[in-house]
């Protein structure tokens, strides 16, 4: 998905640093290796909750319930699990909970995070604008979907997990993660029908 949420390596690449130190560290109470470690899975998360939740208004107050709830878990993690894996499960979970409270609400999109989300710099305002439409047309069709499939549809296609990460986080199995992205894809074309916007990325999602 070329214009949304693109940046290069897979996420798993961009996420191969050790964090065993900084979390035997913060588990003992070590408020700076504490700060240290949020700090360097902030960027991670927020991506997490905007390719779940969309350019939505509450991302700052999401991201900052994220990082309370780790805090209060930290004590039980016990590694059995990458932290980040275990801090992109805990993402998810408050995301999800999120659309649940949210449900037949109005949810408010931000301006500004739309314009990241839709497109870059260099391109041009007719690109933007498409790609703002896009963005809006998609999550207001996501909306529709069940959070589960939800879920794996934006791990998968807009975060770029692989099948392996995305049953990693949601806790199951390889196959279940492969079906509810099947299962989404299908239902977004199907509402999607003839969309002139949703189109060319329906197509590319086909490959």
């Amino acid at each position: 998905m070329e214009c949304i949420l693109t940046e290069g390596n897979t996420v798993e690449q961009r996420e191969a640093h050790d964090d065993r130190d900084l979390v035997r560290r913060a588990q003992a109470g070590d408020r700076e290796a504490t700060g240290d470690l949020f700090v360097l899975h902030s960027h991670a998360v927020r991506r997490l909750l905007t390719s779940v939740i969309g350019p939505n208004a509450d991302l700052d107050d999401l991201t900052q319930e994220v990082f309370l709830r780790a805090h209060r878990s930290l004590p039980g993690f016990r590694g059995k699990s990458r932290f980040a894996t275990w801090l992109h499960r805990l993402t998810v979970n408050t995301a999800i909970s999120h659309l649940r409270k949210m449900k037949n609400k109005q949810v408010l999109m931000d301006p500004v995070v739309l314009e990241v989300v839709a497109g870059d710099d260099s391109a041009s305002v007719h690109d933007c604008a498409m790609g703002r439409e896009m963005v809006r047309r998609l999550y207001r069709i996501l909306d529709t979907v069940s959070h589960k499939r939800r879920a794996a549809f934006t791990l998968f296609e807009i975060e770029g997990r692989s099948l392996a990460s995305l049953a990693e986080i949601l806790g199951i199995s390889r196959a279940s993660a492969k079906s509810r992205v099947w299962f989404a894809r299908r239902e977004i074309t199907k509402k999607a029908g003839d969309d002139p916007y949703l189109g060319p990325l329906l197509r590319e999602l086909k490959q």
